[in-house]
């Protein structure tokens, strides 16, 4: 367990709201990944002082007024932006999503009470050292994800932290305490009110996590994944190969959806709200995963399927057993372009042809396609040949 260490900007904002009288202290991941002597991406405080105390504290410094109806500033700190939320205690929840209201506390201890779980349910200041009253420091040493106080109670409160229980376990391989998988299990329909993107974003940083194996299997077990990828559920070889596969979202996720069909690969990523970069790249690494290459013919037929993304591809198709063991260096080794930019002629010469407009696109990605399939196309005058016949074709 690692000692806590904080930036010199956290003892300033303590001495300011010690000297106006108000208690505050680092909470939620910036402690947890402390303590397990992970360096923290940021610290976020809490305190006692009301929203326009705080905004008079730091009067000298930028202010950002983030989420006042919910106590919460951000402060920026020789460019760093700290969030500052007043304590808090929850309203009852009647969405499963966000409290129906908040009420400002005085006492830290109120606000860890609202908390998801207990490794994040802890505070910090210089006066009174660790304040930990649900048990997260022996969890964290233990290496458990626990719900603080009664699971189900925490889980119907807001249904996302069934996503962020799971996703845990996953960044920290951690187990999960046996209590709140049941309580995950008894509220999961309660997902199926959370807004799509917001369970992606839980989703991509689980698949992208160093450990997503157990987690996910964890997740069909209990019957969680359903509100996730619908009727998809990948095979264990699938779920093993995640951690060995590039830490992109875009890589895990064209792995994790290869065992589906193209389309519905599709409407799932769509469903979840991803990116058109991350659709686009999912597609490729799902479609190359599924070609065998263990020869110069077999990679060259990778590449034309899965262009830019043809490395990962054969790195997931090798990983599956679909692919013999030097399939990512038969495809380095290819010549076929993945590109436009890589065939031997661009716009310019098509422009001296005669081409115009979308004209040009179009028989660039005719030329590539050829290219892709027969290697030794990409040549120049090979290339300006059938360029040709293509632009006279399209004048008759």
């Amino acid at each position: 367990m690692g000692t806590m260490k904080y930036p010199e900007y956290v003892g300033e904002i303590f001495a300011r709201f010690s000297r106006a009288g108000e208690e505050a202290y680092i909470v939620g991941g910036g402690l947890r990944d402390a303590l397990l002597g992970i360096t923290p991406n940021d610290f976020d405080i809490a305190t006692s002082a009301p929203p326009s105390k705080t905004i008079e504290i730091f009067s000298d410094k930028r202010v950002i007024e983030t989420g006042l109806k919910h106590g919460t500033v951000t402060v920026i700190f020789d460019g760093a932006p700290v969030e500052i939320t007043t304590f808090r205690v929850d309203g009852s929840y009647t969405d499963s999503r966000r409290p129906d209201s908040v009420s400002f506390a005085r006492r830290i201890e109120d606000d860890l009470s609202r908390r998801d779980f207990t490794v994040n349910a802890m505070a910090f200041n210089e006066e009174r050292g660790i304040v930990d009253i649900f048990g997260g420091k022996a969890d964290l040493e233990a290496r458990v994800i626990r719900a603080v106080r009664e699971p189900e109670l925490r889980f119907s409160e807001d249904a996302l932290r069934i996503m962020r229980a799971f996703r845990f376990s996953a960044q920290l391989g951690f187990s999960i305490e046996e209590k709140t998988l049941l309580g995950a299990k008894k509220t999961k329909e309660g997902l199926s009110k959370i807004a799509r993107e917001r369970i992606c974003v839980e989703f991509i940083k689980l698949l992208t996590s160093p450990s997503p194996r157990e987690a996910l299997e964890l997740m069909i077990e209990y019957g969680v994944l359903p509100y996730v990828t619908g009727d998809y559920v990948p095979s264990e070889r699938v779920l093993s190969s995640l951690s060995l596969m590039q830490n992109e979202d875009f890589i895990r996720l064209g792995l994790f959806f290869c065992e589906a069909e193209q389309e519905k690969i599709r409407g799932i990523l769509h469903s979840l709200k991803c990116s058109n970069k991350q659709i686009t790249g999912a597609l490729a690494v799902a479609r190359g995963a599924k070609i065998r290459v263990d020869s110069p013919t077999s990679a060259t037929s990778l590449i034309a399927n899965a262009g830019d993304y043809a490395l990962y591809g054969a790195r997931a198709s090798r990983l599956l057993g679909v692919s013999a063991s030097n399939a990512e260096a038969l495809v380095s080794a290819s010549r076929a372009p993945a590109r436009i930019s890589d065939l031997e002629i661009g716009g310019r010469e098509l422009i001296e042809l005669g081409a115009k407009g979308k004209q040009i696109g179009y028989v660039l990605d005719l030329l590539l396609k050829a290219a892709m399939l027969d290697p030794d196309v990409n040549e120049k005058e090979r290339l300006i040949d059938i360029a040709k016949g293509i632009i006279d074709e399209s004048r008759t």
